[in-house]
């Protein structure tokens, strides 16, 4: 039986019906985001498999859930603009530090940096995740590019006394 982890972070506030989160696999130590149903109980699920979900500061508090995946590596749907707007938003105002709390993440990292591969730990993820972002949602960062142009060109008639 597979065994999959995820952070509470990534659990929608309402978790009932179908869900769409980031999961890792337990044992390949793959991640990927899945189209599922999650519930505390395995009575609430037709094929549950065992699910963890993290939380916490150190993500070192563990609970036990189950997990019913419905489709692995779903394709987005339309991009919502909204949400995308709001993400865009907290970016710019909020921490724009990413935390994957991955000590072996970090030792690859620093190996790439280490052998030159990259200037530091930051130019790799930079790098690594905007080629993950082009290969895998390619139409998120179409819409992402468009959303960050317009407000560009937003802020710029604003500073120019254009009121739209």
């Amino acid at each position: 039986m597979t065994r999959y982890s995820t952070a509470e972070e990534n659990l929608p506030d309402d978790p009932e019906g179908e869900v769409r989160l980031q999961l890792t696999n337990t044992d390949t130590k793959e991640i990927f985001v899945t189209r599922a149903r999650v519930a505390k109980s395995e009575t609430e699920l037709d094929d549950p498999e065992p699910l963890t979900v993290v939380r916490g500061p150190h993500e070192n508090i563990k609970e036990d859930w189950y997990i019913e995946i419905l489709e692995a590596n779903p394709e987005l749907e339309e991009i919502d603009e909204e949400i995308l707007q709001e993400c865009i938003e907290y970016s710019r105002t909020e921490s724009n530090v990413i935390n994957a709390r991955s000590e072996d993440a970090r030792a690859l990292l620093q190996y790439l940096v280490a052998v030159d591969e990259f200037d530091s730990v930051s130019d790799a993820v930079r790098t690594i995740v905007n080629a993950y972002m082009r290969e895998t949602y390619p139409e998120l960062l179409d819409a992402y590019l468009d959303a960050k142009a317009e407000r560009i060109r937003d802020d710029l008639s604003s500073s120019f006394g254009d009121s739209k």
